[in-house]
C-alpha cells in the first residue's frame, strides 16, 4: 500500500471514529429524525460554496461520464443516506460501544456484491479476512 493511500485511510478512520463519537453526543441533544435533517442541512451549506467553487471539474465528470455514472452517483447518494438515517436510529437505542463496531460490519456486504456485480476475484484470503473481520466486530460489541 502506497503512503498516501495509508495516510487517506487513516484520516477516514479518524474522521468516522470521530464522526460516530459526535453521532452519539448529538443524540443526546436532539432526537435521530431531526438529527438527520439538521446534518443534512449542514451537509448542503457545507458543501455548496465547495460546488460552486469546484463547478467547472464537477461539470467536467459529470458530462464525460457515460449514462450509468450518474445513476450510480445518485444510487450511492440514496442508500448511504439511508444508512446513515438508521445507523442514526439505531445509535439513539443503543450504546455506541455496540452500534458503530457492529455497523461497521457492512464490508461483508460489499464483498459479496463486488463479487457478484463488479468482477472483483474471490479469494480464499479475502473471504477469511472478510469473515474474522465482521466475526471479530461482532464479538467485540458483546
Amino acid at each position: 500500500m502506497e503512503l498516501s493511500t495509508a495516510v487517506f485511510l487513516l484520516l477516514a478512520i479518524l474522521g468516522w471514529g470521530l464522526g460516530a463519537f459526535f453521532d452519539k453526543a448529538c443524540l443526546r441533544h436532539m432526537d435521530p429524525t431531526g438529527a438527520f435533517y439538521v446534518r443534512t442541512l449542514f451537509t448542503i451549506l457545507i458543501f455548496t460554496p465547495m460546488l460552486l467553487w469546484k463547478y467547472p471539474q464537477t461539470k467536467q465528470a459529470l458530462l464525460g461520464s457515460d449514462k450509468l455514472g450518474p445513476l450510480f452517483v445518485v444510487s450511492s447518494v440514496i442508500v448511504s443516506m439511508a444508512g446513515v438515517f438508521f445507523y442514526l436510529k439505531a445509535l439513539s437505542g443503543g450504546e455506541a460501544m455496540k452500534i458503530v463496531p457492529l455497523s461497521s460490519t457492512y464490508p461483508a456486504v460489499t464483498f459479496v456484491l463486488a463479487l457478484l456485480f463488479l468482477g472483483e476475484s474471490f479469494s480464499v484470503n479475502k473471504l477469511i479476512g472478510t469473515v474474522l473481520l465482521s466475526g471479530g466486530i461482532y464479538f467485540i460489541s458483546k
